[in-house]
């Protein structure tokens, strides 16, 4: 039941607290039928690791959230949990010659980790996409829902390491090269191996307010979009706030290292988180399952995206000057 009323005037009036007799509820009516919402990845990379995350759409009869009762590790968890989220459905993705059922891990996920909470992992360590394979999804629920995915794994990156230097100097700028890909983006990054252990937060407030030295450095984290046929780009460390660049004892890069990465992807990854992605933050966010009409991208039976990556990295030490 949903009130037509404009409470703008009893939100002034302090004596408005009836509703006048000329106002009527009136009755909602949707005939929406709850979809799945998939956000699936294959990694042909030995750190990422392939996963799904199965939602789906809600109708206006359901509330958001539902209460779950959990055991794990002998101990039972009781906790309010999103309803759109499906914690019960059968996931198998196939290669064409093997199926892998895939499910949700019974271990506890810190709470700040939204990635792979409730998340569809494989359990095996068979699991091993390679360039060029043709790998499919299939999602059924209980409830009848279902849905299926198909998506190619892109080439492997390739950087060509013997041509970056054996250390990063604070002050230089280096040439970073690649074998281009003709038909596939790439995004390459940059960052520092230290930034991993230091939240953003701890960076810009803690250190900087209480005057510390910060060791996550700033200017080193950087990325692009690389298009097909592309092949180098030139990196340097990006100038700071006031206060950040030149105050740093040069002994604290001393035990950094710089992390390049480059990673390609396949066109279903693209459309759904760079391509489209840009234009409407809604199907770029791994909060699936909120709502809306949503799009599909390797998708058939519903909506999200069944995509691929694969990864190359290279690493070399952080000095202040040679």
């Amino acid at each position: 039941m949903r009130l037509i009323i404009i409470g703008v005037l009893c939100l002034l009036l302090p004596g408005c607290l009836s509703i006048s007799p000329e106002l009527e509820w009136e009755d909602v009516i949707s005939d929406h039928e709850p979809v799945l919402n998939v956000l699936g990845l294959i990694s042909a990379d030995s750190v990422v690791t392939s996963f799904v995350r199965v939602h789906r759409s809600l109708n206006m009869s359901e509330s958001e959230d539902t209460l779950v009762r959990d055991t794990i590790g002998g101990n039972i968890f009781i906790y309010y949990a999103p309803r759109y989220v499906v914690r019960d459905a059968n996931v198998i993705v196939s290669n064409g010659n093997n199926d892998y059922v895939f499910d949700i891990p019974q271990f506890i996920v810190e709470d700040d980790d939204t990635i792979f909470t409730d998340t569809y992992f494989y359990a095996g360590d068979d699991l091993d996409p390679q360039p060029g394979e043709t790998w499919s999804l299939s999602v059924t629920t209980p409830g009848g829902l279902s849905l299926t995915g198909e998506t190619t794994v892109p080439p492997l990156p390739q950087l060509n390491k013997e041509q970056l230097p054996d250390t990063f100097y604070i002050h230089q700028e280096i040439d970073i090269s690649w074998l281009p890909l003709s038909d596939n983006y790439q995004i390459i990054n940059a960052r520092n191996l230290l930034s991993y252990f230091y939240d953003e937060y701890e960076y810009y407030y803690y250190y900087y307010d209480e005057g510390q030295r910060p060791d996550y450095k700033c200017g080193i984290i950087q990325s692009a979009i690389i298009a097909p046929e592309e092949d180098s780009i030139t990196y340097r460390r990006e100038l700071c706030e006031d206060g950040f660049q030149d105050d740093a004892d040069s002994t604290d890069w001393d035990e950094d290292w710089l992390i390049i990465g480059l990673m390609s992807m396949d066109q279903n990854y693209y459309d759904h988180f760079i391509k489209y992605g840009q234009e409407d933050p809604e199907f770029t966010s791994l909060f699936l399952g909120v709502g809306g009409s949503g799009r599909n991208y390797g998708i058939e039976g519903g909506i999200g995206v069944f995509g691929s990556i694969a990864m190359d990295r290279a690493f070399m030490p952080m000095k202040w000057n040679r």
